[in-house]
């Protein structure tokens, strides 16, 4: 029986290269789980992931407010300085203030969705899927312990930002405004990552009581 190609190459190979055969090829990798458990797990934290939901719809519209925001800038200080040769300079201020929640949130919420970086090589190498699955829990475990190292120092850094009222150089604005983007950051990279964590172990646990090999 003929299979058609799903690759589409461009000219000049003219033709598809690669056909993609179940039977002979190795089994595809285990998902990377994010955040956000589903199936069974969904069903049973079912008021968790619904008041989730509400704060992913806040936290999204923030990120797209500070977007616009930082954005809106740049284009009012290429307009004052290339055309009225008039910069403002508490435009800058302000580009760090809406840049740093900008990305900060942006952290937890690529976290959320697991579109953060990772690494894929392990799956070129291991076959065991359950060995992938163990090794993929494992590194969230370490990257929730360096989340709460680096975020303790930072809020740390926040917070005496915050207690002591230092002001911007040039607004006069308190500094604990942009200090404060480390603590909604990391405290929400963190819990989503906690959150993720919990999702893989539920998954391998599963996984360990049916076939090894799955």
């Amino acid at each position: 029986m003929a299979r058609k190609s799903e690759q589409h190459p461009r000219p000049p190979v003219g033709a598809d290269s690669f056909i993609y055969d179940p039977e002979l090829a190795a089994p595809e990798p285990p998902a990377h789980l994010t955040a956000i458990p589903e199936g069974a797990l969904a069903e049973k934290l079912r008021l968790l992931i619904a008041v989730e939901a509400v704060f992913e719809r806040i936290l999204f519209v923030f990120i797209i407010g500070f977007g616009l925001c930082l954005a809106a800038l740049m284009f009012a200080q290429v307009v004052l300085r290339y055309v009225f040769a008039s910069p403002f300079v508490g435009i800058e201020e302000l580009s760090l203030l809406f840049g740093a929640w900008f990305y900060f949130l942006g952290i937890a919420y690529v976290t959320r969705n697991g579109e953060h970086i990772h690494g894929g090589i392990l799956t070129m190498v291991v076959a065991n899927r359950n060995a992938i699955r163990a090794v993929r829990l494992a590194m969230t475990v370490l990257g929730i312990a360096a989340c709460m190292l680096f975020g303790y120092y930072a809020i740390k850094y926040a917070l005496f930002e915050i207690q002591t009222g230092r002001l911007s150089s040039y607004m006069r604005w308190p500094k604990g405004w942009w200090s404060a983007s480390l603590i909604f950051g990391f405290v929400g990279t963190a819990a989503y990552m906690v959150l993720q964590a919990v999702n893989q172990a539920v998954d391998l646990t599963a996984h360990l009581r049916g076939r090894s090999g799955e």
